[in-house]
């Protein structure tokens, strides 16, 4: 019994520990990002009209249900596009294969569809993920201006080549036409961070997730309360969150399924994830799996032995039972955490 208050005196400070290396993991992840990243404007993309590389005229609504970016450009430019075009290379080829992304670069100097066209050939683009526009000067500016919010105006005093002063900004646009933030196109480094906010809109928005890791978080919390009710001999409490936990479980089983196999019709959802963070994913995701499979009998065994007051019984398997259960509700949500909000599926 001495044996049995020792191991479960340390659960709460591994619980802890856990929950802190989680959090001290995720966020030098974010830390990198400029705040423009994630400024939501309240502003969705009006109407208008440009004429695609290929001669087609282009509307936005042709982008409903993707998300893309709007990038400012003209193939003579001299000055920032040298970079702000690299980038959007850079994105085309780590986007490579996947359909719900189009990147889309706007002439701003009235360049010809057929000019585009040779330039889109030389930079290897898919047609299908990167869209090359153009139109008049004045009308391209002017739609820049009122409708991206953004730079674009001849200049008069500037040499061949820096004819245009205009904007650097890559601005995401979600799959409802929302302006979902903007960075600095210039930026080599950028690439990454552009690359994760994508899938992060790209996700599907279900609630299910989120739901699945509440109720492991939830389940965890009994756990750690049940555990420091039975330290303290008050068993009333002890036995009702245990029981409740247990609920709690039984509630995430069932909503995980109806969500994998009703929702997602068996698929199962992929981690993007590159690096170091897939293989200790996977360690993770396995672990989790595996132990909530032993553990679910486990749990539903201890509760019957606690309810029929086999005390002994019920301590002997409780003592392997209870870290195991509190290690998979935790691995639950540090599950959720890399695969929906950290590396968003795509």
């Amino acid at each position: 019994m001495h044996s049995l208050q020792l191991n479960q005196r340390r659960l709460p400070l591994a619980a802890l520990a856990a929950m802190a290396m989680l959090g001290a993991w995720v966020t030098p992840i974010f830390a990198d990002e400029p705040a423009s990243l994630r400024q939501d404007w309240d502003h969705r993309i009006g109407a208008f009209e440009l004429t695609e590389s290929n001669g087609s005229p282009f509307k936005p609504e042709q982008l409903r249900g993707k998300v893309w970016i709007a990038h400012f450009f003209y193939p003579g430019c001299q000055g920032p596009c040298t970079k702000t075009v690299p980038t959007m290379k850079r994105l085309h080829d780590a986007l490579a294969g996947k359909s719900d992304y189009v990147l889309v670069s706007i002439a701003l100097n009235g360049d010809s569809p057929e000019m585009l066209r040779s330039f889109a050939q030389d930079h290897s683009a898919d047609p299908a993920r990167w869209l090359f526009l153009t139109g008049s000067i004045d009308e391209v500016h002017s739609l820049v201006q009122r409708v991206f919010y953004q730079t674009a105006q001849r200049n008069p005093d500037g040499k061949p080549g820096n004819e245009i002063d205009h904007t650097t900004n890559l601005i995401f646009v979600d799959r409802d036409g929302w302006v979902r933030g903007y960075i600095e196109g210039q930026d080599p480094n950028a690439v990454p961070l552009v690359v994760r906010r994508l899938r992060e809109l790209a996700a599907p928005r279900y609630v299910q997730p989120a739901v699945n890791a509440a109720l492991n978080g939830m389940c965890a919390a009994l756990l750690v309360v049940g555990w420091a009710a039975i330290i303290r001999r008050r068993e009333t409490l002890h036995k009702v969150c245990m029981l409740c936990a247990l609920v709690v479980s039984i509630a995430f089983l069932a909503s995980y399924l109806w969500y994998h196999f009703a929702v997602l019709g068996g698929q199962a959802t992929r981690f993007p994830g590159e690096g170091w963070v897939r293989p200790l994913y996977f360690a993770i995701l396995l672990s989790h799996t595996a132990l909530a499979a032993i553990v679910a009998p486990l749990a539903i065994y201890v509760a019957w032995q606690g309810l029929r007051d086999q005390r002994p019984r019920h301590v002997r398997v409780a003592r392997w039972t209870l870290p195991i259960w509190l290690y998979v509700s935790i691995t639950g949500v540090v599950v959720y955490v890399m695969l929906y909000q950290v590396y968003p599926p795509y």
